[in-house]
């Protein structure tokens, strides 16, 4: 633990960096520790440093990301000052990022059997993920987010809505 400790410590100095495979090293001894704030300030050491988390990376950091995990802080993290979330959110955000962009992966392939269904584009949030889920080859959990990005996109709109205009809300 003291040797960890130590190289985690030696990353306060920004000049200091490791080699992808040092990171990932280091982030699986905190894993296996539950230190979540270490593992968020070595996740954060490696994108200052340009150094890119491999899938393997977030196979790492994803085991942490449960509400029920077990949360220890023996590993002291120097404050630098700056505002920031827990841990624990700061670790759901970072897989969801991965998660979110590994799903769109596959946003032209969801694209493409909507426009040829385009009836599906009626169903609620879940009945279509599970359509999108069976037919694309995507997960449940990747369709939802394909979707979300397809809504924010407007590419997914409530056609009955979309003819509408402001002074329509307001006529009784």
């Amino acid at each position: 633990m003291d040797l960890l400790t130590t190289k985690i410590t030696r990353l306060d100095n920004l000049s200091i960096s490791y080699s992808l495979q040092e990171y990932n090293d280091l982030i699986k001894q905190c894993v296996d520790l539950y230190e979540m704030s270490a593992v968020v300030f070595l996740y954060d050491n490696m994108k200052y440093h340009k150094i890119n988390p491999t899938k393997n990376t977030f196979q790492l950091i994803n085991k942490l990301h449960s509400k029920t995990c077990n949360e220890n802080n023996l590993i002291v993290i120097k404050d630098n000052g700056l505002r920031k979330l827990k841990p624990r959110r700061r670790i759901h955000k970072i897989m969801k990022g991965y998660n979110y962009s590994n799903a769109l992966k596959n946003v032209e392939l969801v694209k493409s059997y909507i426009m040829i269904h385009h009836e599906i584009r009626q169903y609620n949030k879940i009945k279509l993920a599970k359509n999108i889920s069976s037919n694309c080859d995507v997960t449940f959990a990747e369709a939802r987010y394909i979707i979300t990005n397809l809504k924010r996109t407007k590419f997914l709109t409530d056609d009955i809505n979309t003819n509408k205009t402001i002074i329509d809300f307001f006529n009784i």
